[in-house]
This record gives structure tokens, sequence and C-alpha cells, in this order.
């Protein structure tokens, strides 16, 4: 079965990442939100030890082979699957609605 794209050719606007999502694989919780005109992807790490947690963020961009971040100074894509709700960012795995 073929996905449907938007007419400019996207799979899914970024509008419906917003929110909490949590790692199926127990990575890091990740959090999506916008920024004025720009999506950003959070990443919360928690530090076992200390307890500590600490917050990376980036910018969510795109082109045309779809949105993806720069983590780990690597080109991370971003996927969504529509009709499971699941977030599957390349080097994180996937990601559930929390």
């Amino acid at each position: 079965m073929k996905e449907e794209k938007y007419t400019d050719g996207r799979l899914f606007e970024l509008n419906v990442l917003v929110g909490n999502w949590e790692s199926i694989n127990l990575n890091p919780t990740v959090i999506i939100y916008r920024n004025g005109n720009s999506y950003l992807l959070s990443v919360i790490h928690m530090n076992e030890t200390s307890k500590q947690a600490s917050l990376a963020t980036y910018e969510i961009q795109e082109d045309e082979d779809g949105f993806f971040i720069r983590y780990n100074l690597k080109r991370t894509t971003i996927s969504y699957d529509t009709k499971l709700d699941i977030l599957t960012i390349s080097a994180l795995g996937d990601y559930m609605r929390n």
C-alpha cells in the first residue's frame, strides 16, 4: 500500500508531531514543539548516577529527502507512520506518543 503524499510531496506535516514522545527502545524521551516558524526537537538525557536531566535541542530541517536534524554531527532522518502514530528517528529508533 502506497502512502498518500501532500501536494508538495510530503508524507506528513510537522504539526502532527508536536508533543512528548517516549522511546520504544528505552532511548531518551523526545519533545517536539513549534517556535515561531520553526519546529524544534529536544532530547532529554537522564544521568542515572546524579539523576540530573540534560536537554539537547535541534531544529528540524527539510530537504528533498524529507525531515531531519543534525544529531551528533550526522544527518538524522525523522519519519512518521500516520496509521500507527509512530515517530522514527534514525539514530534513536521508534517512539510512541506519550
